[in-house]
């Protein structure tokens, strides 16, 4: 057996059909959905919208979003899923710096929520967006990030989630030093609000923090580490055998009385680049050796179809046919707008600067947290040069899409 079979088999569990733990899936159930009257819980709006039919109208989006939510758990109980994350996005706007809001007037809505899962003994967790970023160096986008923290907190202490009902981040960002950014979130996450420190937990990520890097910091502040599997194979940093952590990451979760929570995915076939790879595909074919006694989230495209395929293929419990979806599918590497980086880097500095070149204001309006308030136009466009000239991923798409937007927000403001 090769070196490399021999790792892979490893991280493979031995015998699937003896898995223990729950299996979940992430925020959409791909059969409601589907539906003639959809089920889902991330309805939003413009900021455009909102003005003009005024913050109740959101509110009101955020109720029947809630009211699914619902709807969602009762599917998953009836098909024996009982672990599930929650979409970020069920109260749109509630965190934003002009149009948040409390959510005090769905207070009886989401209790509702919280005895259902207490009912059926349903693990419900979130996963805030990528731009919570604790360890930024940029105080806004701290403050920013903790006022989103506290609306995630809040929405679980209205149901009246358990401990073990938890908030995912990544680290973020490296900013240049590794270290300095993993010492200002240790600072920040010292200083945090009670409410949002007893539910945060961190995931190693496939780009910059591996588990090398989270583990030590988790065990010496008491943090919950959620082990990826998929991130781990393409960013192991300076970790050669993870199985033998395992039990060190489920640690950081027992000493605290809460279940550990592990994340598993897979590259789509013939996945060989790095881009490729990050990729999940559709379906899985594989479970990994998490322990006994874990929650695993199994993210791939198929959500729930996902859980009850591996629910089939192992025998682990009976699936309703009417409820189960047999697979047709035919994998590629093709993934909706993912170009290549030279293209990437041509279009987007094309864009940015054909727009950039009609300006002449010299501040923008605080459009997005990832920018400095003072930053002029020369800064954006000098940043965003040296982005397409050093960057290697598809990081410099979105910081050019961002830029445009920024352009964009300044050109409508200086036409009213």
């Amino acid at each position: 057996m090769s070196a490399v079979v021999e790792l892979y088999s490893r991280l493979v569990h031995k015998d699937p059909t003896k898995y223990k733990g729950r299996l979940g899936y992430a925020c959409i159930n791909t059969v409601l959905r589907k539906q003639k009257v959809p089920v889902f819980c991330s309805r939003t709006c413009r900021i455009d919208t909102l003005k003009q039919k005024g913050i109740e109208y959101v509110k009101d989006l955020a109720l029947q979003n809630v009211k699914d939510l619902k709807t969602l758990i009762e599917w998953n109980n009836e098909n024996k899923i009982t672990f599930m994350r929650m979409s970020s996005d069920i109260f749109p706007f509630a965190s934003h710096d002009d149009y948040g809001y409390s959510l005090e007037y769905a207070k009886d809505n989401l209790e509702e929520i919280g005895k259902l899962a207490h009912k059926y003994n349903h693990r419900l967790t979130t996963h805030p967006g990528q731009y919570n970023q604790l360890g930024s160096p940029t105080p806004k986008v701290v403050l920013r990030t903790i006022k989103d923290l506290n609306y995630h907190a809040d929405m679980m202490d209205y149901m009246g989630l358990p401990p073990d009902s938890i908030m995912i981040i990544h680290m973020g960002g490296v900013y240049g030093d590794k270290c300095a950014a993993m010492a200002r979130f240790e600072k920040v996450y010292n200083d945090l609000p009670e409410n949002i420190k007893r539910r945060l937990v961190l995931e190693n990520d496939e780009m910059c923090y591996s588990v090398s890097d989270l583990l030590p910091l988790c065990q010496r502040l008491n943090i919950p580490l959620v082990l990826d599997w998929h991130h781990h194979s393409i960013n192991p940093g300076e970790v050669t055998d993870l199985v033998s952590l395992v039990p060190s990451i489920n640690e950081t979760w027992t000493r605290r009385g809460l279940k550990p929570k592990q994340h598993y995915s897979e590259s789509r076939k013939g996945a060989s680049s790095m881009m490729e790879r990050r990729a999940h595909s559709d379906r899985v074919k594989n479970l990994p050796p998490t322990g006994d006694d874990v929650d695993l989230m199994i993210e791939a495209k198929d959500k729930e179809q996902a859980v009850l395929q591996l629910y089939k293929d192992y025998n682990l419990c009976d699936v309703k046919d009417e409820s189960f979806v047999p697979y047709h599918g035919n994998e590629t590497m093709e993934t909706k707008g993912r170009k290549s980086n030279k293209k990437v880097k041509e279009e987007a500095k094309i864009k940015v600067e054909s727009k950039i070149k009609e300006e002449d204001e010299d501040f923008k309006q605080g459009l997005s947290h990832t920018f400095d308030t003072k930053e002029t136009i020369p800064h954006i466009r000098t940043r965003l040069q040296a982005r397409l000239e050093n960057s290697e991923t598809k990081e410099v798409k979105k910081e050019a899409n961002a830029d445009e937007l920024v352009v964009s927000k300044k050109r409508k403001t200086k036409s009213k």
